[in-house]
């Protein structure tokens, strides 16, 4: 081998070697660039990107990621994300202040502005607004029952998807079937039975007087039948002789003595008074109707286990529809601070006391609202702190009772 072929073998290796370096061994420029521009275009499009936050937040953190060096994209990213995250935390809390201060446009307007971007505040802010879907549909359903307008009831209380919200509307389901079934076994007694239908009527009524089947049309012309069957004989021209009279006003007397001495022993006192005053209106002045109740009253004023007893009395009267007699007792225990320990118990029913009679008395095209001493009565219950047990309340005289709180 000669010199000369030695140098350029020498050469051509030498030149080899660069080219494979530049080809393979040594990056291009441009390839490092790019993570750069990538990551400035990021940045440059999170601050375009207008109203969506949790684009701006994954824009500037990705930008992060492809130019770590860049700490304006860091900071930005951890910035935005923590600003993101405590805006949802904040709304989601006023979402859910809302809703237990019963505003439900504004609890579900605030929880709709709560991101997707945190899943665990995501899922909260979805499970809020299914709430405040089934609450409101709860809402309908209880508007749909005043008005009478059961279908609705029973469909809307099918799509609700909550169950303690289903469950509330599954009382007015059970009302709808109730009054369905009054007004059915009603018809089927119209023909055989009037008294009975009335009964079946006068239920469904005074469950829902908005409800379908016009029940209230219905007890007028069933009475109005009756009337016609069992109308009384005319009067006889020649009166009765007023020694008749007096004779049997004593009958009366003497009986209704005998039934208030026997209430007495049995311990019914609030009977005993009934009797006694019915003894009163015959004859004014006897003695032992009047002394007999002094003494019921005081014995009742002094003891509050007798007044216990007779606020009891007072409550069964009002359930047996016997108003008057109700109305008396109430007043009665009312009048007597010093044993009347349940003073709310007894102004509540002597508020339903006004408010059922009333309404019995009056037909309900006519009828003008609660009296001015019922709504005082509901007033003081409500001073005293009582809540009625509303299942043992018709929904009529609850819809009075709830309106007198405003």
């Amino acid at each position: 081998m000669n010199l000369r072929g030695f140098i350029c073998r020498r050469f051509f290796c030498l030149v080899g070697c660069i080219i494979c370096l530049v080809l393979f061994g040594a990056p291009a420029p441009h390839a490092q660039e790019r993570p750069r521009l990538q990551a400035k275009e990021l940045a440059d499009k999170a601050r375009n990107e207008g109203n969506d936050r949790v684009k701006q937040v994954q824009d500037l953190c990705q930008a992060a990621q492809l130019d770590p060096k860049e700490k304006k994209y860091t900071d930005d990213c951890n910035n935005y994300r923590l600003g993101l995250d405590q805006d949802d935390t904040a709304m989601l809390a006023a979402a859910y202040s809302a809703y237990k201060n019963h505003d439900l446009e504004r609890a579900e307007s605030q929880a709709r502005l709560v991101t997707n971007y945190d899943a665990k505040l995501s899922t909260k802010a979805k499970f809020l607004l299914d709430l405040i879907r089934n609450q409101k549909l709860l809402n309908q359903v209880q508007a749909a029952w005043t008005k009478g307008d059961f279908d609705s009831v029973i469909a809307l209380t099918q799509s609700m998807t909550n169950a303690d919200t289903k469950a509330s509307a599954a009382t007015y389901v059970n009302n709808v079937n109730t009054y369905r079934n009054f007004i059915d076994q009603a018809q089927k007694l119209e023909g055989g039975n009037p008294q009975e239908a009335i009964k079946q009527l006068t239920s469904a009524r005074d469950l829902n007087p908005n409800g379908p089947g016009n029940p209230a049309g219905r007890i007028a012309q069933l009475q109005q039948a009756m009337q016609a069957k069992t109308a009384p004989p005319p009067p006889t021209p020649n009166p009765k002789p007023a020694g008749n009279s007096a004779a049997d006003t004593a009958k009366k007397v003497n009986k209704l003595l005998t039934d208030a001495r026997e209430a007495e022993k049995q311990g019914n006192q609030q009977d005993a008074l009934a009797d006694y005053a019915e003894v009163l209106k015959l004859q004014p002045g006897n003695g032992e109707a009047q002394s007999s109740s002094d003494r019921i009253q005081k014995a009742i004023q002094s003891d509050p286990a007798a007044a216990k007893n007779a606020l009891k009395s007072a409550i069964r009267y009002y359930y047996n529809s016997q108003f008057d007699e109700a109305q008396r007792a109430l007043v009665s225990y009312l009048e007597t601070p010093q044993t009347a320990r349940d003073p709310g118990v007894a102004a509540f029913y002597l508020g339903a006391s006004l408010i059922e009679q009333s309404m019995l008395q009056t037909s309900r095209d006519k009828w003008q609202g609660p009296s001015k001493e019922a709504l005082l009565a509901f007033q003081a219950a409500r001073k005293a702190n009582y809540n009625p047990v509303r299942a043992y309340v018709s929904p009529a005289l609850l819809k009075i009772w709830d309106s007198s709180a405003q």
